[in-house]
């Protein structure tokens, strides 16, 4: 509370991680540490529901808060999805499977740009380098 200053837990948030407030302050999302899902607490109904059950990683919420992307890069055809909040409807935005994805130091990253296209680091490796000069001091 920021009137307050008080600090105070979210109740039934226990093995959750990965804050994330929604653009409007109604809800707030976050990583489960025991499986990989995504939760979403709703502070009019105060109350936490499963959002998505399939692994998520990196979260972002659209700039309107009506969607959140995040990426699955651990499966067979790793891909960027979003959920509509409105609905809960989950969507396939693009598929990496054509990608080589680079690590950060906590994954294959993830983030949106100011037109909420998804952002996602790509390892170029040395494979794409066809020609170097040099030249020595």
């Amino acid at each position: 509370d920021l009137k307050t200053r008080q600090v105070s837990t979210l109740s039934g948030s226990e093995g959750l991680y990965s804050p994330h407030w929604s653009p409007d302050g109604r809800y707030v999302l976050a990583m489960s540490r025991d499986s990989p899902k995504l939760m979403l607490f709703d502070f009019s109904t105060h109350k936490w529901e499963e959002l998505v059950s399939s692994p998520a990683a990196y979260p972002n919420w659209s700039h309107d808060g009506s969607y959140i992307y995040f990426i699955n890069p651990y499966i067979g055809e790793p891909a960027v999805y979003r959920v509509r909040i409105s609905d809960r409807k989950l969507e396939r935005v693009t598929s990496l499977s054509r990608q080589r994805l680079g690590w950060s130091i906590a994954g294959k990253w993830m983030g949106l740009a100011g037109d909420d296209s998804p952002l996602v680091l790509r390892d170029t490796g040395s494979e794409e380098i066809y020609a170097l000069d040099w030249e020595a001091p």
